[in-house]
């Protein structure tokens, strides 16, 4: 059944070659007990190597069954190991790590074999060596004779035709020696054994033939039988190891290693902490972000102004402009970098029609109308200008939600109420006091501000007739006299003073603030003064105008480009009723959602040159303070994914390490007929699993440090409630890329351990 034809083996040895067996000529049969007996250094090992498959001989050929085997393959060599060979060592080379009877099914796992299957011919050949009640105890916990029974047990429980005995009794007693020996002879009666061995004593009693060997050659052979070829042909079954045992041999090795396997991993969760950790703070900060929107920052209303600032055009802008040779002129009038909204009638008809009336508190239209204000002072009047105050038009709900009343009431808004709006210092512009005759070099009390006036005069009683002499136009020229202006004008009070609630996150400039009655009042007023209609019928300017931007035109200039000068001087004077802005003020954030989907299907059904675009304060407010943390948490993620990455490098070298103390576990593995794909997948399996506990260890850890971390903050600022959330997502990507990391460092180590010979692998720590 087994045939060695003139079988050389050398090895090189420091750059020489060196020979080990000459011209090897053997035959062996089925149910034999055959000893190799030689001095030290003979080659009775190689010999026994090259019979295993462990080793490869240099020239000859070895012949199993009729098959040659010089042209097996790394695989079928491993079959051959595992199907046809049973190992007994000298040194027992148990694995420590898992069962005395998960030893003996291990050759069987490899083999393809049930689970029940393994377990049954485990028992059974467990109590054939007499160790049925020891097969839950680990290898240590056994006597030298009971280790080598197991190593028996080990060999036969895959019913090979061939048992390689090297020394089973060379670590044994005498007694023991020969309880071994006994069984080893009476699994001769069905198989072939060939054993090595130093003692001749022992091979005279025990042996059927007797091998010798001397300086690697063949010195004698008891047997002078003529051996007849079999029949038959030998064909190799193929092993493989399934992922789940190399998972279980890895788990059994790193359990032994409990303390060192818990460093490991804790090592490798810190760069997952730290990553989780910034992911959380970063979804907690977008979650209190888009609260806040839907919340504090759901008054905030909703713009459409005559320029709107894209920062790059909108979608139905012009494309991008080319330099091709010439050059574009535009206005300078106009804001750069900005679309132009055009607030056209139809536009405010749509909103009104289609907008839900409770999807809002107000729609306010704001015009470019010139304001007039006026104060008394003893006997002297004197022209507030607008540009010297934030003079500005506001609504009661918007200034409820946002401010707290100081002094005074917003629930009277009878006639044409003022309020007096501070920054966040409580303070205001010193001309504002100045306006209301109140002095600037000390602190003003809030309720002396309530109850104080302005005046905004009437066109027909501030503009009179210029007499001048400009050739046929009619001309007007502010009043000298501004006592009837004021007595005639309409009285703004002061009804209330408002301070930002505290943690305001929007805010406007401190200034005088008045609601939509009184720009209603003065666009009416505009249009039927005689200096409106009279510049609604003239095609130059009826005043002297100067509007921000604009160069002075004096009164009596002719329009050079009319639809465009007269646009800008009715706007300025209130008989053009086009506004320069729409501001929505939504009830709720569902609210806001549909008024924006109204003015979205506006843009979707009109041309493009009427397509507007509307400003959006509070979600651009929310996208601006989400991308900051985003981007803070993208830089934060790639400082902890460095130590995560270090972490990994680290288990790398971890796994190195345990490939060098499990060097001979590999050699066992091989010798069993494991694969080189399949000493890789102990080891990736390995890297794997510790991987798996630094992910899920390092997710517990930020899980439970989230506590502490969400109770600080919330102490700090009460609006950052929960502000670190972890999600599952978070969790679960962290898991894998910690998996994936650790696999790829371990990639090296496990090839290294895959490419260990066995044989050298045996004798490792020996």
């Amino acid at each position: 059944m087994l045939e060695l034809q003139n079988i050389k083996k050398d090895y090189i040895i420091g750059n020489n070659p060196f020979t080990a067996l000459i011209d090897i000529n053997l035959t062996f049969k089925k149910s034999e007990f055959v000893a190799i007996l030689g001095p030290s250094g003979c080659g009775k090992t190689t010999l026994l190597n090259l019979i295993g498959g462990l080793d490869q001989y240099t020239s000859g050929d070895l012949i199993i069954e009729n098959k040659s085997t010089k042209s097996f393959s790394d695989s079928d060599w491993d079959a051959y190991r595992n199907n046809k060979v049973g190992f007994i060592f000298q040194n027992y080379h148990l694995i420590n790590h898992i069962s005395i009877l998960e030893n003996v099914e291990l050759g069987m796992t490899l083999a393809g074999k049930s689970a029940s299957e393994r377990r049954q011919k485990a028992i059974e050949v467990l109590k054939r060596v007499g160790l049925e009640d020891q097969m839950y105890k680990r290898s240590k916990q056994l006597s030298g004779g009971q280790k080598q029974r197991v190593a028996i047990a080990r060999a036969l429980a895959n019913d090979p035709e061939i048992i390689l005995a090297d020394e089973p009794t060379g670590a044994l007693d005498t007694k023991t020696s020969t309880q071994i020996l006994e069984l080893i002879k009476e699994i001769s009666k069905e198989k072939l054994v060939i054993m090595v061995t130093h003692n001749q004593e022992l091979a005279d009693l025990y042996a059927s033939r007797i091998i010798t060997l001397l300086d690697g050659r063949l010195q004698s052979d008891s047997s002078k039988e003529q051996l007849e070829k079999t029949s038959g042909f030998y064909q190799p079954k193929k092993t493989s190891m399934s992922y789940f045992q190399a998972i279980k041999l890895s788990f059994n090795n790193l359990r032994t290693k409990l303390a060192r396997t818990v460093i490991t991993a804790f090592a490798g969760s810190i760069g997952i902490i730290g990553v989780l950790l910034v992911l959380g703070v970063g979804n907690g900060f977008n979650k209190t972000v888009n609260s806040l929107e839907k919340e504090a920052l759901v008054s905030i209303p909703i713009r459409i102004n005559q320029f709107a600032f894209t920062y790059g055009p909108p979608d139905f802008n012009a494309p991008e402009p080319v330099s091709d040779g010439f050059v574009y002129p535009y206005d300078s009038s106009r804001p750069q970098q900005a679309y132009q909204n055009n607030i056209s009638s139809e536009l405010i008809a749509y909103i009104n029609q289609y907008l839900d009336p409770s999807a809002y508190t107000s729609i306010e239209l704001d015009y470019g109308i010139q304001t007039l204000l006026l104060q008394k002072e003893n006997t002297l009047y004197k022209m507030i200008e607008k540009n010297d105050i934030t003079f500005g038009q506001t609504n009661v709900p918007f200034l409820n939600e946002y401010f707290e009343v100081m002094a005074g009431s917003l629930a009277n808004t009878e006639g044409y109420p003022i309020y007096i709006v501070l920054n966040d210092e409580y303070g205001i512009d010193k001309r504002v006091l100045e306006a209301f005759n109140l002095p600037t070099d000390e602190k003003v009390r809030y309720e002396d501000l309530i109850g104080k006036t302005l005046v905004s005069p009437l066109y027909d009683d501030y503009y009179v007739k210029d007499e001048s002499s400009i050739l046929g136009k009619t001309v007007f020229s502010p009043n000298t006299d501004l006592s009837l202006a004021f007595n005639q004008g309409i009285v703004l009070e002061v009804k209330a003073v408002l301070a930002p609630i505290d943690d305001n996150v929007f805010t406007m400039s401190d200034g005088v603030y008045h609601l939509e009655n009184f720009n209603n009042l003065l666009l009416q007023n505009a249009k039927e003064s005689v200096v409106g209609q009279a510049q609604m019928a003239s095609d130059y300017y009826v005043i002297d105008f100067q509007a921000s931007g604009q160069s002075l035109r004096p009164k009596g200039t002719d329009f050079l480009v009319e639809s465009v000068e007269r646009t800008l001087v009715e706007s300025f004077l209130g008989t053009d009723e086009t506004p320069v802005s729409i501001s929505i003020y939504p009830t709720s954030y569902q609210s806001k959602e549909q008024i924006i989907k109204v003015l979205d299907d506006y843009n979707e059904q009109t041309s493009s040159a009427n397509k507007i675009v509307y400003l959006d304060l509070a979600e651009t407010i929310g996208s601006a303070l989400g991308s900051v943390v985003n981007m803070i948490s993208i830089v934060l993620v790639i400082f902890a994914g460095i130590s995560l990455v270090v972490s990994s490098i680290m288990i790398g070298i971890i796994t190195y390490v345990s490939v060098i103390e499990r060097t001979q576990e590999i050699g066992v593995l091989r010798a069993l007929g494991a694969r080189k794909k399949d000493v890789k997948r102990v080891f990736n399996s390995e890297t794997f699993l510790i991987g798996l506990t630094a992910g899920l260890l390092g997710s517990l850890i930020a899980y439970i440090l989230s506590f502490p971390i969400n109770a600080i903050v919330y102490n700090l600022n009460n609006q950052m409630k929960d502000i670190m959330q972890l999600t599952f997502m978070h969790v679960a990507s962290m898991v894998i890329v910690s998996i994936l990391l650790t696999f790829v460092a371990g990639l090296f180590p496990a090839s290294l351990a895959a490419k260990k010979n066995p044989v050298e692998a045996l004798r490792a720590n020996d």
